[in-house]
């Protein structure tokens, strides 16, 4: 270790492989991995770190090109050449649709990794890494922090070792232990003193940037909650969730989801695993809210020590209570109607991902007569609502269920509760962390991120 010009603690340059050779090591699944290079020299350290340790055919370079800049072709193009010289697969995916006039950056983040998930499939990859640093935690974190009323707030737990897209990708991502310059310094052992520098990384309209910048006249020594701590408290709390799921929950049917009431049981707990069941239900996109959470902890007293009779209306679902139950289902109301044309997939009420699989004819989809499940209709023909699985097609359609966030975008360490909702849902298990048997989690422990200074 050495101190740079602010003071701060830095790692040698071989620190990378021997971060890498320990990320490699623990892999579980041994097909190709993918590599996010942007040209940048977080992302070329990353390529030529694991150029250094993995076989050439285990690997396959993804430059996303945004489209946004005239000079994005040359720099994938650039890329692509950088690894023709490691002898690695590069592959250049191109953002087609258009973009927004306002919320670029998280439309173009959006679009990187769904492009990425494409890939992955199409390829075969095992998982994609990304460069993810050290600094970009800070810059995470600081952003967070300062919109976040709470010092345990979910999203203070920082970027994740690995989060799950989509159901089908593993982004994992072995560098959030070391700086910027570390990787920077071992680019430069090596010979390379180039690299790409994306104009964004310098335009003030964007948080990130002006959060950087303010960072880098600080050090990150004040007290505050480790990150890391947040994320285990996270994964031990969606643990516990899913156990009481997994004991006490059950679906009848096509009707509501059932959970046994136990008064004695943690209410942390119990709030969670609601959550979850109305993330589902609903078709969340986003976590409810700080009213939305109040809304539920008000609820849950409430009925404690009553019998029936109480019901609330929370995040497109209503959760009654049903004598030693609580019942959570979808609301019967702003369902609506969705037509796909031959071949087509669209999702249909933010809960069902349906597929028409004829070449001919188009697929109509509505709320059956309760509203709640889809009901299908081909040539004047309707189909039966009684699928709940996605392992064959009817009537020329596949139909699965979604399982609210967590089909998006699944942190590691809310996997285990995760699961227990597809299995409520009958669904397709969700693919285990590839980054060893247990090591998405584990690593949970080995990113030690202290907070920094305010901004």
């Amino acid at each position: 270790m050495k101190l740079d010009v602010s003071g701060a603690l830095t790692q040698e340059p071989q620190h990378l492989l021997e971060c890498l050779t320990d990320f490699y090591s623990n892999l579980s699944d041994h097909r190709p991995l993918g590599i996010a290079v942007s040209g940048g020299s977080d992302s070329l350290g990353l390529l030529y770190g694991l150029a250094a340790i993995v076989p050439p055919h285990k690997l396959v370079a993804l430059t996303v090109d945004h489209g946004l800049r005239p000079a994005a072709a040359d720099e994938a193009r650039w890329v692509k050449a950088q690894c023709r010289r490691l002898g690695i697969r590069h592959e250049t995916l191109k953002w087609q649709s258009g973009q927004p006039v306002t919320g670029l950056q998280a439309a173009a983040r959006a679009a990187r990794y769904r492009l990425l998930v494409q890939a992955s499939a199409r390829l075969g990859l095992a998982a994609v890494v990304t460069a993810h640093t050290r600094d970009d935690q800070y810059e995470t974190l600081a952003m967070r922090r300062a919109r976040s009323a709470s010092d345990d707030a979910p999203g203070l737990a920082g970027i994740p070792t690995a989060t799950l897209f989509e159901e089908r990708l593993w982004v994992l991502r072995p560098l959030l232990e070391l700086t910027r310059e570390t990787i920077r310094e071992f680019l430069r052992s090596r010979g390379l003193a180039g690299w790409v520098e994306d104009p964004s990384n310098t335009d003030t309209r964007f948080e990130r940037v002006r959060v950087r910048a303010q960072l880098e006249h600080h050090t990150p020594q004040q007290e505050g909650p480790d990150p890391a701590q947040i994320a285990m408290r996270r994964f031990q709390l969606a643990s516990d969730a899913a156990a009481l799921l997994d004991a006490a929950c059950r679906v009848e049917g096509d009707g509501p989801v059932r959970v046994r009431f136990d008064a004695t049981a943690r209410m942390d707990v119990v709030t969670a695993a609601l959550e979850a069941l109305i993330d589902w239900q609903g078709g969340a996109a986003r976590p409810l809210d700080r009213r939305g959470k109040a809304t539920l902890a008000s609820f849950l007293a409430s009925t404690s020590g009553k019998a029936n009779g109480s019901v609330m209306s929370l995040g497109r679902t209503l959760v009654r209570r049903q004598g030693a139950f609580l019942t959570v289902e979808r609301e019967r109301r702003d369902v609506a109607r969705l037509m796909l044309p031959p071949g087509d997939c669209g999702v249909w009420d933010k809960r069902f991902e349906i597929c028409n699989r004829s070449k001919a004819s188009p697929l109509y989809v509505s709320g059956a007569s309760a509203g709640v499940l889809p009901c299908f209709t081909r040539n004047q023909r309707e189909y039966s609502t009684q699928f709940h699985r996605d392992d064959g097609v009817i009537g020329g359609f596949t139909c699965r269920p979604l399982l609210g966030r967590s089909s998006r975008i699944l942190p590691v360490d809310q996997l285990p509760l995760a699961q227990t909702l597809a299995r409520l849902a009958r669904g397709r298990p969700l693919p285990r962390c590839p980054w060893g048997e247990s090591h998405g989690i584990a690593a949970l422990t080995a990113i030690k991120v202290q907070r920094q200074t305010p901004v």
